[in-house]
């Protein structure tokens, strides 16, 4: 794993508390620390929900899709700072009051064969937000993103729950037409069923459930990933 990216992060117990100590975000994965993380998804009129891909030259899921925006939270870091991930990923800039919580699910993902082994366990709090922008008038940081996409939510929680293909409008890092057909082959090998969740979640949302209603329902244990060989 690169340590170049070796932001500190807070360490949490197994509830989600504080343990006052700190780390390095490459310690905190080869030791399989507790931490918190941001999953915000972006959706568009006629409930189109982006979903971006990681860049190639990232160290865990390169080229694989993701959740429109996600990052750590570094050490210290308040809810206001992290947004800046939105905005580093897509520059897209956010006012703390647009996002809409939707839970926070407890994620345990495993790479063995990663070097070290990773053992990545977060506390990823869930949000959804609207922006009616054009998808080719994102701006995406090259070396966090290859490309974003739009599609409908269901048809990308087909994809995230049973690797249902499905056409997508895209645009890449240079900001050119990305158009795919994307299928099993491009989901991440960890993650799904957290990801298809919290995708029924923005449907909830999307179809008028309040969401304090929704934050309240637990994740269920399908947000752990498999153990990929």
């Amino acid at each position: 794993m690169q340590q170049a990216t070796d932001e500190p992060l807070d360490v949490l117990d197994e509830h989600g508390l504080p343990t006052g100590r700190t780390k390095g975000r490459w310690a905190v994965h080869r030791d399989g620390d507790w931490h918190r993380a941001i999953h915000l998804w972006v959706v568009r009129e006629e409930r189109l929900v982006l979903l971006q891909r990681r860049a190639f030259t990232k160290d865990l899921e390169a080229g694989r899709l993701d959740v429109s925006v996600g990052g750590h939270y570094r050490a210290g870091e308040l809810f206001v700072d992290v947004l800046r991930e939105a905005e580093e990923e897509l520059g897209l800039t956010l006012r703390p009051a647009q996002p809409v919580y939707l839970g926070t699910a407890r994620s345990e993902r495993r790479y063995p064969a990663a070097e070290p082994p990773v053992v990545d366990r977060e506390l990823q709090e869930v949000y959804v937000v609207r922006d009616e922008r054009p998808l080719d008038a994102y701006h995406l940081a090259p070396d966090e993103v290859e490309a974003l996409y739009e599609l409908p939510v269901e048809r990308a929680i087909a994809l995230f729950e049973s690797g249902t293909y499905a056409a997508a409008a895209g645009y890449d890092a240079m900001r050119r037409p990305s158009d795919a057909l994307l299928y099993e082959a491009d989901l991440p090998d960890q993650g799904r069923a957290l990801h298809a969740e919290a995708l029924r979640r923005v449907a909830a949302w999307l179809d008028g459930e309040p969401a304090e209603a929704i934050a309240e329902r637990p994740f269920g244990s399908a947000a752990a990933g498999s153990t990929v060989r």
